[in-house]
């Protein structure tokens, strides 16, 4: 039996699509709202993380570069079929190396790490820079 601060988030099975109760309004971090009414809608959550899965995989974190954003263990949900922009989180290979995760800063032309222990890659006009798909979600064990 859950007390006062958790809800039972039960499924139904349609078809091949699995559904959870969402609740819109989130749930409070802070301090709570007394008697705040949820509305209730369904939610398969292959349709909100892997609609287009000709275009989405999913990677796993293995490195400490990106810390603290992404940690060790955390499954990223990348989709392919989107394009490369300022400030993305992207799978992309520099110069044909291996495949990394980085922070792509457009303006100043830097793949970033967000753990300072690392230093940008600039990228200049004879550099190739390849990408397999922007990271657009995570999955994290607690």
């Amino acid at each position: 039996m859950f007390g006062d601060e958790l809800i039972n988030l039960p499924y139904r099975i349609e078809g091949e699509r699995v559904y959870v109760k969402y609740y819109e309004e989130g749930v409070q971090a802070g301090f709570p709202s007394p008697a705040e009414d949820f509305k209730e809608v369904p939610l398969s959550l292959d349709e909100k993380y892997l609609q287009n899965p000709e275009a989405t995989y999913l990677v796993k974190v293995v490195g400490e570069s990106m810390l603290p954003t992404l940690q060790v263990g955390d499954i990223l949900v990348v989709k392919a079929n989107l394009e490369l922009k300022h400030n993305a989180i992207a799978i992309i290979s520099f110069n044909n190396t291996d495949y990394t995760v980085k922070r792509y800063d457009q303006k100043k032309k830097l793949l970033m790490a967000d753990n300072k222990d690392y230093l940008p890659i600039a990228v200049k006009e004879d550099d190739t820079l390849i990408c397999l798909g922007i990271v657009k979600h995570l999955i994290r064990d607690l």
